[in-house]
């Protein structure tokens, strides 16, 4: 049996964790691969539409340290699509949009240890205009980032190779400071390969990422990271099938920190949504379902550990897509 493992695989950054994780809230898209592209050869490609919903609860300050900052629910839709110039070559593009709602109080003035007696007080600096505009208990959206990318396919005796460049550029200027924000508004490109194999005589597969972001500096400090993906599946049938997956990311950014509270004019704190390094590790579980010119798809994962990071109970991705 072929290869053919959807497209809507492993992603964390599935409508991920948003707020001072914006970047998991990002739904950054996966190249095609090679055998995501096995029976739509040149002249052919895909349109699909997804729902995002992801439901975070806390903020891993340290991998060991957890600090109560509230809970944040997250939606948000994605449109995407993917044409193939030859049968080695795809170009894709899509954009995201994004509503969340914070409810919780904002730590501040407490040491990095995070003692009870700091969960219950109010703010102690001024508050910001956009914080106040989007941390009002009220669910907030805005239209977040385009995608633009292309892959090529190579298929080396049943191992499908699919190095990609993908770029983000932000719809427009929109809020990135306070909880229920839609992203970090910023330019990256994202450098990736994929290898994915089918086990000879068996209904098993295997799929393996690897990318590295360059991202805009912000305040001097570099916003980029890596992420790394590995998904196992099985093909009950020839219409039906069921993975597993883990993904992680690293970023290059700065670690969070809850130091004295900054004056008005500190930009370091009103830009710390962009600068902080987000690292997650998370896993699930999903499946698709081929229904001939259209897939069903649908992706659930758990973060397991965090540093600088939100952490989301849940982040679900339900996906459907036509290909022509």
């Amino acid at each position: 049996m072929r290869v053919q493992i959807a497209a809507s695989t492993l992603l964390l950054a599935l409508a991920g964790a948003a707020s001072s994780q914006p970047a998991s809230a990002q739904v950054q898209p996966t190249a095609p691969t090679g055998g995501d592209q096995g029976d739509n050869p040149a002249g052919h490609g895909s349109l699909s539409i997804a729902y995002f919903d992801t439901d975070i609860n806390g903020f891993w300050l340290r991998s060991n340290i957890k600090l109560p900052f509230g809970v944040i629910h997250r939606q948000g839709a994605g449109l995407d699509a993917s044409y193939n110039l030859s049968n080695a070559w795809t170009v894709y593009g899509g954009i995201r949009y994004f509503t969340s709602r914070y409810g919780g109080t904002l730590l501040v003035n407490c040491p990095t240890t995070a003692p009870p007696q700091c969960v219950d007080q109010p703010p102690l600096i001024p508050p910001h205009p956009e914080s106040q505009f989007v941390d009002d208990g009220k669910y907030h959206g805005t239209w977040q980032d385009w995608n633009f990318g292309v892959a090529y396919h190579a298929n080396i005796g049943g191992y499908f190779i699919t190095p990609s460049a993908t770029a983000f550029v932000p719809t427009h200027d929109y809020p990135t400071f306070g909880n229920a924000i839609a992203g970090q508004d910023l330019r990256q490109l994202l450098l990736s390969v994929t290898l994915s194999h089918q086990f000879d005589f068996t209904n098993y597969y295997y799929k393996l990422g690897y990318g590295y972001a360059f991202s805009q500096h912000v305040l001097g400090i570099d916003t980029g990271y890596q992420r790394f993906d590995a998904e196992l599946g099985w093909f009950a049938n020839e219409r039906f099938s069921v993975r597993g997956f883990v993904t992680a990311r690293a970023g290059f950014g700065a670690r969070a920190d809850l130091g004295p509270p900054p004056n008005p004019g500190n930009e370091h704190w009103f830009e710390k949504e962009r600068t902080t390094q987000h690292d997650y590790h998370a896993a699930g579980v999903g499946f698709d379902y081929d229904f001939g010119k259209y897939v069903a798809s649908a992706n659930v994962q758990h973060e397991f550990w965090g540093d600088s990071s939100d952490d989301f109970k849940y982040s679900l991705e339900v996906r459907l897509t036509r290909s022509f």
